[in-house]
């Protein structure tokens, strides 16, 4: 049966690799390894308070194939060169590409 599934395994790969180059507007790595593309969202979150108090959310889409074992609490992840936290789940769907908030923890190149 691996013979039928590899060649739709290498391109779905393929695929993954063309949109992480095209789309990416980040760069990251797990564990200290090799970088690679992934789509960071920020945007400004109003505290409970109207413009007294905001916050910074931040989204990150990845292929879990370059992150292996990422998972919520995960602090190996360096985004842009700064070190993170992944503060909710990490749920791949069937393309293998996971969407999950993070905050940085303020510790460059870590």
């Amino acid at each position: 049966m691996s013979l039928l599934t590899s060649p739709f395994a290498d391109r779905a790969q393929r695929v993954r690799d063309a949109v992480a180059r095209h789309a990416a507007n980040a760069v990251a790595a797990w564990q200290g390894g090799a970088g690679f593309g992934v789509l960071l969202r920020s945007q400004q979150a109003d505290g409970g308070f109207g413009e007294a108090v905001t916050s910074a959310q931040h989204t990150l889409s990845l292929c879990v194939v370059n992150a292996p074992g990422i998972a919520e609490g995960s602090t190996q992840l360096v985004v842009g060169g700064q070190a993170c936290r992944v503060t909710g789940a990490v749920v791949p769907d069937a393309s293998g590409w996971a969407t999950f908030p993070i905050v940085f923890t303020g510790a460059a190149g870590a």
